[in-house]
């Protein structure tokens, strides 16, 4: 049988190498961290392990955690909290998304140092959360106006960010040029032929939407974010309107087969390419979705494109370390959200109606208590292939 090391190298093999490594640094920080960067090998194991049944098809994020939650402000510029990132985005049993996120639960219960019996709990009052919202039928949002505590004052503080400081905390002024501040960090430096391509195809593809002259690329960089995507091709431009004179940051993401595409025997729409996939999935889960959200290709490599924005950020958990309200507050909200934007997706090319989701979560004597066990075992697991990580790295230094 492989070892750990030997599935992960596996799966990032087609990835620029000097980036895996990297994220094998990143993946070193806590089992967390190595949870998020190894979504394939949870499905993998998954598929082999599941004793529960489920008939649901829905559309999933495929990678729902704790992170894959956070702020944006979207196309009505009212700034939200919601489901983020669909790189893995699937038509799947809906069972999968919950037990992944259930996981992500006890996994970070353990680097958050709680007990396992108030981790259980909180597990069980996130599904009790979800089922409650799905057996409802209708689909909700969170936003400043409706959020509660932690949660209410975290978009308050990213509310009062602007685009001018974002822009001004990530360049730098050279020779009378604003131009990317390479900080080895969040930005990386391109090769002098790479980025004067993407420069020049970049430049060109915004004349398609703003016409010639409206929009100057002036700048590009590779950007470090994330976890799991670290190694596809991405990369940050710094944008100027001509006009006005206010620059932006935009954030351009290759988008590659979902992980769990070897895993799903149901028969998956013909998309054009995966950045549509990603694209048209995310459309739908979110109940506004980001502003200037659109996909590109360059060199026969698609990417999504979208503005980085100051308000975009991920709630910083560590917060509630020992506090077991505030977990659940937010968690709550996280219940509904994902279990919301499983219903703004039904019926839509080949999923389970609403009726059938709603079904599904009226029948949780079928399913919870062995999702539940799935997700503590399972959990556990997480911790013992992290170890196994790390230790296997360390030898082959």
């Amino acid at each position: 049988m492989s070892t750990i090391l030997a599935r992960i190298q596996k799966f990032n093999a087609n990835r620029i190498p000097q980036m895996v490594q990297l994220k094998y640094k990143f993946m070193q920080e806590d089992p967390f961290r190595f949870f998020r960067g190894t979504c394939h090998l949870f499905y993998e194991d998954l598929v082999e392990k599941i004793n529960w049944k489920d008939e649901t098809k829905a559309w999933i994020c495929g990678d729902l955690h704790l992170e894959n939650f956070g702020s944006y402000k979207g196309d009505n510029r009212v700034v939200y909290f919601d489901l983020n990132d669909f790189d893995e985005a699937i038509l799947a049993p809906i069972s999968w998304e919950l037990v992944r996120m259930l996981t992500s639960i006890q996994v970070a219960a353990k680097v958050l140092e709680l007990k396992q019996k108030k981790a259980n709990l909180i597990c069980e009052k996130f599904v009790d959360t979800y089922v409650e919202q799905l057996e409802s039928g209708k689909a909700l949002s969170v936003e400043r106006k409706t959020a509660q505590g932690l949660l209410k004052d975290f978009l308050k503080t990213v509310a009062n960010r602007s685009d001018k400081q974002l822009v001004k905390e990530r360049t730098i002024r050279m020779n009378g040029k604003l131009i990317l501040h390479i900080d080895n960090q969040k930005f990386l430096p391109l090769k002098d032929k790479e980025k004067k391509n993407i420069l020049k195809k970049i430049n060109l593809w915004y004349k398609t939407y703003y016409g010639k002259g409206e929009v100057k690329i002036h700048d590009a960089a590779y950007r470090i974010a994330g976890t799991g995507s670290i190694g596809v091709k991405r990369y940050v431009v710094l944008k100027e309107f001509t006009k006005t004179g206010n620059f932006h940051l935009i954030d351009i993401k290759e988008s590659l087969p979902s992980s769990l595409s070897p895993y799903v025997k149901i028969e998956q729409p013909k998309w054009k390419n995966e950045a549509e996939r990603v694209r048209t999935v995310q459309n739908r889960a979110e109940y506004v979705t980001p502003a200037w959200l659109h996909n590109m290709e360059i060199d026969n490599v698609f990417f999504i494109v979208k503005e980085l924005q100051p308000l975009e950020d991920k709630m910083d958990l560590s917060l509630c370390k020992g506090n077991t309200k505030k977990i659940t507050q937010i968690l709550n909200s996280m219940a509904i959200l994902a279990a919301s934007a499983a219903l703004r997706c039904s019926g839509r090319q080949g999923s389970s109606n609403a009726d059938e989701l709603i079904a599904f979560a009226r029948n949780t004597r079928s399913w919870k208590s062995k999702v539940l066990n799935y997700a503590e075992k399972y959990g556990s697991q997480v911790v013992e292939d992290y170890n196994a990580f790390k230790k296997e790295l360390k030898n082959k230094a």
